[in-house]
């Protein structure tokens, strides 16, 4: 009587589907996450160049203007009105307060003005403008 082997050799299969799957979604999420970071808020801005430009270490409220004139805070479109609200609210509570006016280079001068005008009102005269500093030394 002879007996047969009971054991194959059975050789293990490493099943890879899953890893591409993960490798996929890893490739995607990396690929929209550059794509949004490129700017903070999404809004487009082309800022002023200036030499004189020093970097402001104090506590402030940053409010960005783009070329067409919508006021932005924190990423969200508002009303001038709106925005000197918040900066009232702000300055309560912190009488140093520096505004600082974000605007595109293609901004009409009439809308950095109202913004201005508006933060007056509240009591708020620490203002100051963004540039870039100009590269040409």
């Amino acid at each position: 009587m002879m007996f047969k082997p009971t054991h194959k050799k059975n050789k293990s299969k490493i099943n890879i589907i899953p890893m591409i799957d993960v490798i996929f979604f890893l490739l995607v999420f990396f690929m929209l996450f550059t794509t949004f970071r490129s700017n903070p808020y999404g809004i487009e801005m082309q800022l002023p160049q200036a030499v004189t430009v020093e970097r402001q270490d104090e506590e402030h409220m940053l409010v960005n203007i783009n070329k067409e004139g919508e006021f932005y805070y924190d990423g969200e479109l508002l009303p001038v009105q709106k925005i000197g609200e918040i900066a009232g609210d702000y300055y309560q509570d912190n009488n140093d307060l520096l505004v600082i006016i974000n605007a595109d280079q293609e901004t009409m001068y009439s809308s950095i003005i109202l913004l201005m005008d508006n933060l007056r009102e509240k009591g708020i005269y620490n203002l100051a403008l963004a540039a870039e500093r100009d590269q040409d030394d």
